[in-house]
């Protein structure tokens, strides 16, 4: 199970859409891939591209380390 809860509430919250990863490809927006943090996949072709999570909402409420969810997988 995940460490982050997948809520409407997160999402809400979340900067995935924000991130640099996210809007250098249109995969991302297309198959409205968000919340990393939770799913820890995309099944877009990405690479590392700059990585917001360290000033998320989110990340900080769950107190997550690291980042780039989407290319290292979900929180623990």
């Amino acid at each position: 199970m995940s460490r982050v809860s997948n809520t409407k509430e997160n999402e809400d919250k979340c900067f995935c859409p924000k991130c640099p990863i996210f809007l250098q490809a249109d995969c991302p927006k297309e198959k409205q891939e968000i919340l990393y943090c939770v799913t820890g996949k995309t099944v877009c072709e990405i690479s590392e591209y700059g990585c917001l999570c360290g000033i998320c909402p989110v990340y900080k409420e769950y107190n997550l380390e690291e980042g780039y969810f989407c290319l290292r997988g979900a929180a623990e």
